[in-house]
Order: C-alpha cells, then structure tokens, then sequence
C-alpha cells in the first residue's frame, strides 16, 4: 500500500508518541464529536448572548464526562498523562483557589473564568485521547486545514458584500465582518495556526495535490483582507519559514521529498499569495502600517498589568478581573474600554500571579522546540509571539485551537524525546 506522504509528515515529525498506540474503537466517534464542537464554538463567536458559549461548554463538558467513563474500562497505564499535561489540568483550579481564598476582585469574573479554563483543559485532554494515533492526528490536522481555508473563502466573500453581517444574516454589531469573527486580529489568530499546516502539506505532496498552495494562498489573502498589520507580519514570516525549509529539505537527500514537483510548488506558493494579495487589495493595510505608533495604548495597558503583578505577585487579582481592576493602575485614561491587557503574559500574571503565569508558559515553552523542528507546528509559536502584543488566549475561538496544536505538540511524557524532523 502506498503511503500516505502526510501520514508521514504526522508519523516521523509528531511528538506526542513515537510508539504507536493500540487504536480503540471510540477515538473515531469522539473526534469527530470533538471536532464539531470546536466549529460550532468558532462559527458561534459572533454572537454576543452567553448562550453560544455556554452550550459549547455544556456538549464540551458532557464529551469529556463520556470519555472519562469510557477511560475507566482501560488498562492502568494505557493513558497519555504527563508532569506537563498535568499542568494544564490545574489551570481551572487556580481560580477556585481564589475564590475559595476570597482574593478575586471579581468573584463573577473569575467563576467565568474557571469555566473557559477548564473548557480548554478539556479541549487538550479530548485532543490527546483523540488522537493517539498516527490515522488520528492526520485526520484532525487536515481537517483543521480545511475548516480554516473555508474560514478563509468565506471570510473574502463577506468581506466587501456583507455589510458586517455573518453569513449575509446576522448582524454582528460592526461594519466588517471577517468571517465570523467580528475582530480581524482575533481572525488572522485563527489562521495563523492553521496556515503552516496547508503550506506544509503543500511541500510533502508537491504535484499530487494543487489544493493545498491554492489553499495557503487564500488564507494568506484573506489575512491581507483583515488589515491586520500583526497578523500580516506574522503570517508572511510562517510562509518565508515554510518556504526556506521546503528549498533546504528538498536538498537533502534523505528527506522524500521530490525535487521537481518541489520546484514548482515552492514557486507557485508566493505567485498565488501574490496574486490573491493584489485582487483583495493591500492598501487599507499598507495604510495601518503608516501609523506613527502601533503600539499605542497597548503599552498603557501592558505598564498597568505589570504594576498589577508586582502588587500582587502570589495570587494574582483573580482570573478574569483586569478589567474590573485596571483603571486603579491606569497610567493614561482613554476613550475605550480596557478589556484586556493585550499581552496576555503580563495579563495572566496581573490576574493569576506568577504562579498561574507558570502553569500556562512551561507547557508552552515545553512545546517550543517541537513546533520549530516540525513544519506544520509553526503557527503554535507564532500565536506564543503575537500574545505578546494582543490577547489570543482570551478569545475562547482562537483558543479552543491552540490548546488543540499543544495537545499535538507537547511530549506525553516529560521525558520522552521527541522524534526526528520530517
């Protein structure tokens, strides 16, 4: 049986288990579930009411509840628990402790909290028991790929013709819409994890599948679209990455990669992001480059989240409280509301303290290495650098993704080497 190139890329690059796992007869059924669950939290970002979120969190919590029950009947030992993974786990936790030591500015704010931390806990825990096999993360990355390019199709489709409503019905409360997502920063977030998978997938199969340039250039395009001047630097770093680790693999005699049909893809991907560059139109972005600080007001709200952490370096303000105790720490008052600190690093130690920055950055920093030696991780490290300027971890639809990327990337084991890059 030929093998599938992807399905290389997966097995030889993907460290979360150089030994493949037994498969088990609900991974399918639960993936698929899961899966769902993520687009209808992104297709539902849109919408103001708590109800989109909470009905995610409810079938999210009710899938982690039968996975459990069903984990129950399996082997001692058979699961993917690590130091790391555990890490993660206790995120929710930290903000019970606050509330239960009565130090949250906001005891509303941070049972909120507790419940969107617990439901990425319970995205990363569902994407390892999903995906423990090879067949599994395959399926999950193209999927992940696809679902983004059509994000993307639709997202250029809207972006001139909508008048800011979702699907050309709902109303989004603003004049832009991209595609359901109503901020164009939180939108090319999105893509940011999803396009190195497409432009990867690009490289490994070369001529056999013109799908997947096409599908990076639409993203790359629709990222231009949003005029997000982030994004945009961002997203065109992941494809010069992509592309110089294409030319020096492809040199590479041990690597499979076939170097004709590499040739052409490695020049059709920028000739297609050109192209879709130039027929979107590039000028409301070059005009958001022009402006003289683009870091203006963040760096307020960045000085007011570092004060916040020094004051209270233990326990932190409570999760979820920076806008509740920002304006005590405000160093300039401004005409809008401060809802995040637009770095989410000194947002979580403002609010958690050091401690819950830690629990959040090592499981991070621990997957760093694996998304620089293996392609289609890339968009993980780029989402860890753009937090340092925006608030990606925040945003329950952007989040749900890269909490699914590190359940992908983080070793299962602590000790565990990861495997060789494709």
């Amino acid at each position: 049986m030929t093998e599938d190139p992807f399905h290389s890329l997966v097995s030889s690059e993907n460290p979360v288990a150089q030994k493949e796992c037994p498969p088990r007869m609900h991974d399918l059924s639960m993936g698929v579930c899961l899966f769902l669950l993520l687009i209808y939290c992104t297709m539902t970002v849109f919408v103001k009411p708590e109800w989109a979120v909470q009905s995610f969190q409810i079938g999210l919590f009710a899938l982690l509840a039968i996975v459990l029950l069903l984990n129950l009947r399996q082997p001692a030992g058979s699961g993917q628990g690590s130091a790391l993974a555990y890490l993660i786990y206790l995120l929710p936790l930290w903000g019970i402790v606050q509330i239960l030591a009565h130090t949250t500015a906001s005891t509303w704010e941070t049972r909120e909290a507790v419940l969107r931390w617990g439901a990425l806990a319970a995205v990363f825990y569902l994407t390892r028991q999903c995906t423990r096999t090879n067949a599994g993360r395959t399926v999950f990355l193209s999927a992940f790929a696809a679902f983004a390019t059509a994000m993307a199709v639709l997202c250029l489709a809207q972006r001139f013709t909508s008048g800011g409503r979702v699907f050309w019905i709902f109303s989004s409360g603003y004049d832009v819409v991209f595609a359901t997502f109503p901020s164009p920063n939180s939108y090319t977030q999105f893509v940011e994890l999803a396009l190195p998978i497409a432009l990867w997938r690009a490289i490994k199969e070369g001529w056999r599948s013109w799908g997947y340039p096409l599908a990076g250039a639409i993203l790359f395009g629709s990222v231009v679209a949003a005029s997000s001047r982030a994004g945009t630097v961002i997203c065109l770093a992941e494809m010069l990455a992509i592309l110089a680790l294409g030319l020096v693999r492809m040199r590479h005699p041990k690597t499979g990669l076939r170097r004709r049909s590499m040739t052409a893809v490695l020049f059709a991907i920028p000739l297609l992001a050109v192209a879709f560059t130039l027929d979107v139109g590039w000028q409301p972005l070059w005009g958001r480059l022009q402006q003289n600080d683009p870091y203006a007001m963040r760096r307020e709200f960045f000085i007011a989240a570092a004060q916040m952490a020094i004051q209270r370096p233990g326990i932190g303000y409570g999760l979820g409280t920076f806008p509740e105790v920002y304006q005590q720490f405000a160093v300039k008052q401004f005409p809008v509301y401060a809802n995040h600190a637009h770095n989410d690093w000194a947002e979580f130690a403002a609010e958690g303290g050091l401690p819950f920055l830690l629990l959040v950055l090592i499981p991070c920093v621990a997957a760093v290495p694996a998304a620089i030696r293996h392609p289609w991780g890339l968009g993980f490290l780029a989402i860890l650098l753009h937090a340092c300027v925006d608030f990606p971890f925040p945003r329950l639809a952007v989040s749900v993704w890269i909490f699914a990327m590190l359940a992908l990337l983080l070793p299962a084991k602590a000790a565990q080497q990861v495997g060789p890059a494709g």
